[in-house]
């Protein structure tokens, strides 16, 4: 979206808060915060404000800025990017007005800018970039008497995409976000990726289908099932991905949809086999891949999560969540995939 002179990516509205000074960044639509969840877990409701990956993106000629920006519920990380090159990291620490004060390399003031290498992003597009678990208020921008403008077509990548899926693609256990495998998968394909995972809420509620189906992007991807390995039967679990799917297919602009079953994790190794991280895993797999033989829309490509995380190495030590290094792979593996390769 933009405001204020500002590309807010990955946001859909910027929300006046009573009582709070700022503008609240949030990923989902306002109706969320009533509409997801179920009984026993209604987390995705207050997760769904967490920023993770959303960017504030700009163009300007000033040699410094200031940004005032104010973190809440937890410490954010923020890395700031000139281009696809990164300038500085950052912390924003909760509960207080932080304002950064961020200079032009100095370098380049001895380089030809124009020569950069471009692999997303014009060199000259400021980015501020938000890590996870936190929710993030944006005060002001001052570019001391210089104009700034969003980036525009040709600046930033043509190709839009749209990653749905659990606290694996918000990206934990990263410790820098950008490492998350969708960056990294980005990154490898030349894609904007606005990312729309609900950590330990991905269920595949109706609201959430109706919206992720209603986003004009070029491509989607559906990382489905760790979430609804616990809570739910594989008959709640089958009709639940049935409606993301097909209201996908009927209502989505996607030119492709990759749906993800679940990654390699704990599931597989656990000493109880009753317990339904380890009797619904192959079973949540299953499905998947049979809901997608019925597909009748080439649009839609499944893969195989094992593919992505080839072996436990990735993980760690909880034995769910990838590492840094994990995620770097998943991140090469999913393009190569992304892009038709073996």
């Amino acid at each position: 979206m933009i405001a204020h002179d500002l590309e807010f990516h990955n946001v859909d509205h910027l929300e006046s808060v009573s009582g709070m000074s700022g503008l609240r960044l949030e990923r989902f639509p306002h109706h969320f915060k009533r509409e997801l969840g179920i009984p026993d877990n209604h987390n995705g409701q207050f997760r769904a404000k967490r920023v993770h990956g959303c960017e504030i993106r700009f163009v300007t000629e000033a040699k410094y800025f200031d940004i005032g920006l104010m973190a809440v519920e937890a410490d954010v990380d923020i890395v700031i990017y000139y281009g696809d090159m990164m300038h500085s990291k950052h912390t924003l620490k909760a509960g207080v007005c932080s304002v950064i004060h961020v200079e032009y390399p100095e370098i380049y003031k001895l380089v030809d800018i124009k020569k950069l290498p471009k692999r997303r992003f014009a060199p000259y597009v400021w980015r501020v970039q938000f890590g996870m678990n936190g929710y993030v208020y944006f005060h002001y921008l001052d570019t001391f008497g210089y104009e700034h403008r969003p980036p525009v077509e040709g600046e930033k990548p043509e190709t839009q995409w749209v990653a749905y899926g659990s606290s694996i693609t918000c990206g934990s256990d990263t410790t820098l976000y950008s490492n998350s495998y969708i960056e990294q998968a980005a990154v490898n394909l030349g894609y904007d990726v606005m990312n729309k995972g609900l950590s330990g809420s991905c269920m595949c509620e109706s609201a959430t289908a109706d919206y992720i189906a209603s986003l004009l992007v070029d491509i989607l991807s559906l990382e489905l099932g760790v979430n609804m390995l616990i809570p739910f039967e594989r008959d709640e679990f089958e009709g639940r991905v049935h409606y993301l799917l097909h209201k996908v297919m009927q209502e989505s602009t996607a030119k492709r949809v990759y749906v993800i079953d679940i990654f390699r994790n704990r599931g597989l190794w656990l000493k109880n086999h009753n317990d339904p991280q380890y009797r619904n895993y192959s079973a949540f797999r299953e499905i998947v891949k049979k809901l997608l033989n019925e597909m009748e829309d080439t649009r839609f490509i499944g893969i195989d999560g094992h593919d992505i995380v080839e072996d436990e190495t990735y993980l760690s030590v909880d034995l769910l969540h990838p590492s840094d290094q994990g995620h770097i792979f998943m991140g090469r593996n999913l393009a190569k995939r992304m892009k038709g390769e073996d």
